[in-house]
Parts: C-alpha cells; structure tokens; sequence
C-alpha cells in the first residue's frame, strides 16, 4: 500500500482497526474460555447451586428459604447436582437434609450411589428424602437393607413410612414437568394466605388426572390433606 499522501493514513488506520477489533475478541474470548477450565473456577450455575445452599450452611432453616432455594435449584437444573452431591457430605445435619430433599428433583442413574449411601446417614430427614429421590428412579427392591429400614429404623413416623411407600410405588412422576412446575413458581405468592381473609387460589391435578380449582369450593368447608407421594 502507498502512503505517498496524507489521505492513506488515516484509511490504514482505519484498516488496521477494523482488523484489530474481531482479533481483540477472540482473545477475550479464549481468555474468558481458558478462565473457566483452569482447576478450582467456578461455572455460573455452580455458583448460583452453592449460593442456593448457603442459607443452610448458616443455619437457616427457615421455611421460606427452603422453598426459595428450591425454586433457585429446579430452574439450574441438573448442573445443581454435584454441588448437591458434595452437601450431601456435610458436616452440618441441615445442609445434609436440604441436599437430599433437592435431589429429588434432581435424581438421576448418576446420583443414585450417593443417595444410597444417605439410607444410613444419622439424620432422619436425610433418610426420608434419599428414599423419596430413590424412589423417583423406580420401585426400591426388596433386599435386607430396605427391609432393614422397613422394620427397625427408628423414625417410626417418617422414615419407615416412606420406606414403606417406596416399595409398594409403581408410579414414575416426570421429575421434567416437576422441575418446570417448581422453576416458574412465582416468589412473590409464596406465604401470602392470612386468617380471616379469602384463600389464594390455586389449581391441583388429583389422582384421575382431572383439574380442580380452589375457587371451585367457594363457601364450601374445605380440608386440604397432603399424602405421602401425593405429587
């Protein structure tokens, strides 16, 4: 290229410019790529599992956060798992107990060692929902760990109950439409019934298939029971 004249600077400029900017680019992309593969960097989603999680590492056990957590969890989807499976090995019970319950969202072939391994863990609740994620994988086998479970643990009204149901269920819920369901649920309804006022309305799919509404009943007595594997 001639620059016998003033008028070709400022075109390679230009030039050089243009040519500049799609390589600076691509350099911020394999740094940004190269970042996220080094040993010990955190990806989003694990970030956003482990900030999930944090409450209860703080001791809040509180309800509300728990919903809130859940919700944060279904709508990461399955990359909450191995945050989830590292919970489950917590020293603290809370922790332990939230990270089993989300695994039943979450429960896969893959997650399935670590929930087993959870039947003996010495905190009940964390029995209780390794049995429900396990059982989300098919009907538990009869073999002498479960039957074990079955007759002598000492949850009396939680665990043996659940193991009970786990080995008579023959229903497999689409943990798919579960998540989906959990992820678009709006925070803002959560808590928001109060005495003496009309109930929030909500729509329920029972055992048939067919749609209820709440609503439905309006000046009708209506008693609300919540069953065992009633999802």
């Amino acid at each position: 290229m001639r620059l016998g004249t003033m008028t070709g600077v400022p075109v390679l400029l230009a030039t050089l410019a243009l040519l500049a900017g799609p390589i600076q680019a691509q350099d911020e992309t394999k740094k940004k790529s190269s970042e996220a593969s080094k040993p010990g960097s955190t990806s989003a989603p694990e970030k956003a599992a482990r900030d999930a999680l944090a409450g209860f590492e703080k001791g809040n056990e509180d309800w509300r956060a728990r919903m809130e957590a859940l919700v944060r969890l279904a709508q990461i989807g399955s990359a909450a798992a191995p945050v989830l499976l590292e919970a489950l090995q917590d020293s603290k019970p809370a922790t332990r107990e939230f990270a089993a319950q989300a695994l039943v969202l979450l429960a896969e072939s893959t997650v399935q060692p670590a929930l087993e391994r959870a039947l003996v863990d010495p905190t009940p609740g964390v029995r209780l929902y390794a049995i429900q994620a396990l059982s989300m994988l098919g009907p538990l086998p009869r073999n002498k760990d479960n039957e074990r479970i079955l007759t002598t643990d000492p949850s009396i009204f939680g665990v043996r109950p659940m193991m009970a149901a786990a080995l008579e269920r023959t229903d497999r819920p689409s943990l798919a439409e579960m998540r989906t369901a959990l992820a678009e649920y709006d925070l803002r309804k959560m808590d928001s019934a109060r005495v003496g006022q009309t109930a929030p309305d909500f729509i329920l799919t029972d055992y048939a298939g067919k749609t209820v509404r709440l609503s439905q009943f309006r000046g009708k007595t209506v008693v609300l029971r919540f069953i065992l594997f009633d999802y």
